[in-house]
């Protein structure tokens, strides 16, 4: 360039340019070079400027408010209460007509939707009958649903009760053995648990009360039920029943091997032998006394309950009189005596068969009945 003078290796600057030189091109092009330049460029407060003259031109297009129509004036157009009057009659009437349309059909289409609406009543009211009618319906089904799982469950108890029987009698047979074994007497004794467990089941199943019907409901079909239940009430005492007599023998049978254990009975003993021997038998006599009190009642036992006890009251006077000949040395009333208590305690004791056949054949009587009915009670369940 021409303001740029090169040198070698050297770069000058421009020379710099007054301001009048830079002067904007924006101001000349709006005619305020001057003297409105400062005017822009720099705030001034000599400079007034004055309001242009209005222009006749304008003043004519748009008209003065003195010369605007008023609302009440009747020349030419309607003013603006007319149009807006004019306005709120259009409104009235269309929504005049929308409501002639909408409740009072004119048109022959018209009425004809307004007699399909009033058909619809029948129809309603014929679905409100028929909902009213299976309402009822389901609600007298209910007790008979509930009456029909009542008959399952009880037959499914009673099934279990019965089917526990053959093994019932087998440890019944067991315990009112006299020659059975203690093993065998606790396994039987674990059988006739188990079929008590089974028993007390079922009795609280029938025992609990009927459901209460719905209203408009019958309770014809727990009442159907109620003869059952009454005899399964009668099954289930039955088998409490069986369960407390072979219990009882249980005990009859181990309250007397507990009782009337005497010690080894001399004929002749010094006064040692004779002091131990005493307070031996006092023992016996005491023990044998408090086990046979607690002998089981019953029509099965009374009997022979009645000669233990018997044998208990002499042991008392039995057991001085003993003594009394081993210190007199008295060689045959000893023997007497110890032979007289010995065969009175083996004899009761070889007779404990008689309350326990008697037991026997209560139960046995018994498990014949419980089997006939359950047998019938299961039969009206299946078929109810």
């Amino acid at each position: 360039m021409a303001n740029i003078e090169e040198k070698s290796g050297v770069t000058a600057r421009p020379p710099r340019h007054k301001p009048d030189d830079y002067r904007s091109s924006l101001l000349d092009l709006l005619g305020l070079s001057h003297p409105y330049e400062r005017a822009v460029t720099q705030v001034r407060s000599d400079i007034v400027i004055t309001r242009p003259a209005p222009s006749e031109e304008v003043d004519s297009h748009f008209p003065r408010i003195a010369e605007l129509q008023r609302p009440r004036s009747t020349a030419g157009e309607p003013g603006t209460e007319g149009l807006v009057q004019r306005l709120w009659n259009a409104t009235e009437a269309a929504e005049h007509d929308l409501v002639l349309e909408d409740w009072g059909p004119e048109s022959p289409l018209d009425r004809s939707v307004g007699r399909y609406r009033w058909a619809w009543w029948p129809v309603l009211l014929g679905i409100l009958v028929i909902g009213i009618v299976l309402v009822i319906s389901s609600l007298r089904g209910i007790p008979a649903g509930q009456a029909e799982d009542l008959g399952q469950e009880w037959a499914t108890a009673t099934i279990t009760v019965q089917a526990s029987v053959p093994s019932a009698r087998e440890a019944a047979a067991v315990i009112t053995n006299p020659a059975s074994a203690t093993t065998e007497l606790a396994e039987a004794r674990n059988s006739l648990i188990g079929f008590s467990n089974n028993a007390g089941t079922l009795q609280a199943i029938v025992s609990r009360p009927f459901p209460t019907p719905p209203p408009l409901a019958s309770g014809d079909a727990f009442d159907a039920l109620k003869p059952i239940q009454t005899d399964l009430k009668v099954a289930s005492d039955q088998v409490t029943a069986i369960g407390d007599t072979l219990s009882d023998g249980i005990t009859y049978r181990s309250l007397l091997d507990q009782s009337f254990l005497l010690p080894s009975l001399p004929i002749v003993a010094d006064q040692v032998t004779l002091t131990d021997l005493g307070v031996q038998l006092a023992a016996s006599v005491s023990s044998t006394r408090a086990a046979v009190r607690q002998l089981p009642i019953g029509p099965s036992f009374d009997s022979h309950r009645n000669r233990a006890l018997a044998l208990v009251n002499r042991l008392e006077t039995w057991q001085a009189s003993y003594l009394d000949a081993l210190r007199l040395a008295d060689v045959d009333a000893a023997t007497e005596l110890k032979t007289e208590i010995t065969n009175r305690i083996g004899v009761l004791r070889a007779t404990v068969n008689e309350p326990l056949a008697l037991v026997a054949a209560s139960v046995d009587a018994s498990f014949d009945e419980l089997e006939i009915l359950f047998e019938d009670v299961v039969a009206d369940l299946t078929a109810s």
